[in-house]
């Protein structure tokens, strides 16, 4: 199985880092989270959801980086936010879209096109805490670290 398919088919993945190496490339890293064994009653906005696993990430986690080593624009969405629309996609916790709001903004407001740069895409790497919308005209390259 390769870093995308171990991503793209996990359930539980928490953005642990981001931040840009060198001017205009992007890293970040994904975390496989764990579910805990033990069931607890928790507590939501004051409702009561009963028995629950808690997920969470440490040491024994899975980590894998994300390198961009160049894009057009970036985002980083607090999940809870996330309307996650975009009507042409590939993927499910990596995604490639064909149409998006996020294309459609940098479109609007950048000088992006396919003359300069030349052909760009947008990538979004869903998680349990952040979305992470990247445009660029590489792919991305994924390595796992631990």
């Amino acid at each position: 199985m390769t870093n995308y398919e171990r991503i793209n088919s996990e359930r539980n993945i928490f953005l642990t880092k981001i931040f840009e190496p060198e001017e205009n490339s992007l890293e970040f890293e994904l975390t496989i989270g764990l579910v805990d064994e033990l069931e607890k009653s928790n507590e939501i906005l004051g409702v009561d959801i009963k028995s629950s696993r808690p997920i969470y990430h440490n040491k024994k986690s899975e980590i894998f980086k994300v390198i961009f080593d160049q894009y057009i624009a970036y985002s980083v969405i607090n999940e809870s936010y996330e309307s996650l629309r975009g009507t042409e996609y590939v993927g499910e916790k990596i995604r490639t879209y064909k149409k998006s709001n996020f294309l459609d903004y940098v479109k609007a407001d950048t000088c992006a096109s396919l003359d300069y740069p030349g052909e760009f895409k947008h990538y979004a790497f869903i998680s349990l805490n952040h979305i992470v919308n990247i445009v660029s005209t590489v792919e991305p390259r994924i390595e796992k670290i631990n």
